[in-house]
């Protein structure tokens, strides 16, 4: 610290004021590892040879559903490759409602509907609190986001708007399909912005649910322009071979699925003999 510049030392000094040294340097550590996690994550998603390998379930969804910040600070994983049902229980349970739920949630076309992942969040009012519940239907890149797709989608919407136990007034609900891209389909669905040519992605909303498709290659985008101040404070530079040292220390068991694992070796750290 002695070797900043005396500016420095004082914005430092400013800061100590309010925070404790451990404090900053964990709050930037935090910014550095999302950082890092963003670009394997990016790397693995998009990279041609590996999102061919990507497996939806058991690798993409235990990413996504490990790094709730992806969708907003205030939102927390609530249900994870869980039934309608379950879903019912945990938003009765942040409503602050105990009852049992005696009668499973049905499906509008099966007996019982599998969500992949939703995030909740509460946002305190004076009167009363507003609940958002994300849920996210998980496409790995290689699928098209296009009509079976979104008309699964749409079916875990309608199941949720046809029962009764799920009405709150003070209750969001938001659907998302999520992939790399989609087809004709769902483009033909999607309704434009008023005066622009830009589809906002948006295929439905009435009351308080609305349906969207989201590419992935956006949503990463758009969360990387919200660190993109942080990285030039941070000047972190980017390399391939930290791509896959982000892999292996951020994503671990995913790792082998990032093609770039082909071109540097992922190998535990070994202590070098003297």
């Amino acid at each position: 610290m002695l070797k900043l510049p005396k500016r420095k030392q004082e914005e430092l000094a400013e800061l100590l004021r309010d925070a404790s040294l451990s404090a900053i340097i964990s709050s930037a550590k935090i910014v550095a590892d999302r950082l890092r996690f963003l670009m394997g994550l990016e790397a693995i998603l998009f990279d041609a040879d590996s999102k061919k390998r990507l497996k939806e379930r058991s690798q993409l969804h235990r990413i996504i559903a490990q790094n709730c910040w992806l969708f907003g600070e205030e939102y927390n994983l609530s249900v994870d490759d869980k039934s309608l049902t379950e879903v019912l229980r945990k938003h009765r349970k942040l409503l602050g409602d105990d009852a049992v739920i005696d009668e499973p949630v049905k499906h509008v076309s099966q007996e019982r509907g599998i969500v992949d992942l939703m995030f909740s969040r509460a946002i305190r009012r004076h009167k009363a609190d507003e609940l958002t519940h994300l849920v996210v239907e998980l496409k790995a890149p290689k699928v098209k986001i296009d009509e079976k797709e979104i008309t699964q989608t749409e079916k875990y919407a309608i199941s949720v708007m046809k029962d009764e136990r799920f009405k709150s007034v003070n209750t969001t609900w938001v659907f998302w399909a999520i992939s790399d891209d989609y087809g004709d389909y769902a483009q033909y669905r999607m309704k434009k912005t008023i005066g622009s040519a830009v589809n906002t992605g948006k295929i439905h909303e009435a009351d308080n649910v609305s349906i969207w498709v989201k590419l992935g290659r956006r949503c990463l985008k758009r969360i990387a322009r919200g660190f993109s101040s942080s990285r030039k404070g941070l000047s972190m530079r980017p390399t391939r071979a930290r791509h896959c040292s982000t892999c292996r220390n951020t994503m671990r068991s995913f790792c082998k699925v990032c093609s770039l694992g082909n071109r540097v070796k992922h190998r535990p750290t070994e202590r070098r003999k003297t």
